[in-house]
């Protein structure tokens, strides 16, 4: 068990070595390592073999022990030992040890970020913020009518508040300035706090279709609710996430769907059991949540480096491929008679990968469109330049 400590010179601390700050006095953040506290009742069992014959055995301990080999060195230094159970004991709600009902579909909507989707009642905040609104209209009116009245009648009443309060108290329970304020108060306090969980509730951001799909489909297979209580997963216009976008999502998405295919595929072509790829994308902890065959749980974090192998593969190819294509179409050793033709070829080629480019870094990145602009651009003139160089006056 790893983490970061913060390790501070000001005031009493344990001693530290001096390698926790630098020569200019700044705090340095490290890792603290946590071990396992050796048990020293804990000794090493001896075999059947040596309990039965110690006569052997202090033979074989007279004879000078074998050094180990070099290889057995350097692996046996990289073994680590097993954790003890009761640190790798975990314990994960299971879908199916939950009474069905609403018990089991906040269970199921808890298993997983994307699942998390509930109402954002856009409508029931527009009709009570326009409600509020109204009322405090009304409440500003009445102010300006009161205020152009005593601009009239008593002017230092707008001029000093002091004069204001006092002259208020003496009128016991009539409606004026005073009381006006403290309602327009109040109800300013409850619109602006409406206003701002209003706009916060906008933020958030709309289910897509997969993981919408998915939630549908689970209320479909499981009937965790009654029909007349599936109103609110039914308004998908008015449903928001708890989930927090990933950069790339909606790849990540079609990345999982394409895995289960290929891995159901895997399955029926090899004669498995359960499918042969989920072992590899899905944590102990996650297979112990359902054993129900129609819902997968993939660990985001291994389809995130699945994600980035891919993401370098296409990365690579896009500055590889197109470099070659041109070197070998505007090489004179290849084309000595063509190359005015093959130049206008290699044009072409950058082109296309221009716009694969683009297209790569607006399907796999939330990238502006000013930042998608620049970024095409810084491309297309690695390309240029690489053309101009093979293309000059020698060729």
């Amino acid at each position: 068990m790893t983490g970061d400590t913060i390790v501070s010179d000001k005031g009493p601390q344990s001693p530290t070595s001096s390698t926790d700050t630098n020569d200019s006095g700044e705090t340095l953040r490290g890792d603290a390592i946590i071990e396992i506290e050796e048990d020293d009742n804990s000794t090493s069992r001896p075999s059947s073999d040596s309990r039965s014959s110690r006569s052997s055995v202090s033979d074989e301990s007279a004879q000078p022990p074998k050094k180990p080999t070099v290889l057995r060195r350097i692996t046996g230094s990289l073994k680590s030992e097993p954790e003890p159970l009761d640190i790798t004991e975990t314990n994960t709600r299971k879908l199916e040890n939950t009474p069905n009902g609403f018990p089991r579909l906040a269970a199921f909507q808890s298993s997983e970020a994307n699942f998390s989707l509930y109402r954002s009642f856009s409508y029931l905040h527009s009709r009570l913020l326009l409600d509020m609104q109204d009322e405090i209209t009304t409440l500003e009116k009445e102010l300006d009518e009161i205020d152009w009245d005593d601009s009239d009648e008593n002017a230092d009443r707008l001029r000093s508040r002091e004069i204001d309060v006092q002259l208020a108290e003496g009128e016991g329970e009539k409606r004026n300035r005073r009381v006006i304020l403290r309602e327009i108060k109040e109800k300013l306090m409850e619109y602006d706090d409406v206003l701002i969980k209003a706009r916060t509730l906008e933020s958030f951001q709309k289910p897509s279709d997969r993981n919408y799909r998915s939630v549908r489909r689970y209320h479909h297979n499981t009937k965790p609710l009654m029909d007349a209580e599936m109103d609110s997963i039914r308004s998908k216009e008015d449903t928001i996430s708890l989930g927090n976008g990933r950069e790339w999502a909606k790849f990540d998405g079609s990345i999982e769907t394409a895995l289960g295919r290929f891995d159901k595929s895997l399955k029926w072509i090899f004669r498995k059991e359960q499918p042969p790829l989920q072992r590899f994308f899905r944590t102990p902890e996650l297979r112990a949540k359902t054993d129900n065959k129609y819902i997968t749980f993939y660990s985001s974090s291994r389809i995130e480096k699945l994600i980035n192998i891919l993401i370098t593969v296409v990365i690579f190819s896009l500055l590889v491929v197109p470099v070659i294509t041109m070197y070998r179409l505007t090489s004179s050793d290849t084309h000595p008679e063509n190359n005015y033709r093959q130049t206008f070829n290699a044009v072409g080629v950058l082109i296309v990968f221009t716009l694969l480019f683009s297209a790569a870094m607006s399907l796999l990145t939330k990238a502006a469109r000013h930042e998608l602009f620049a970024a095409s651009a810084a491309y297309c003139a690695i390309l240029v330049v690489f053309i101009g160089n093979f293309t000059g006056p020698g060729n």
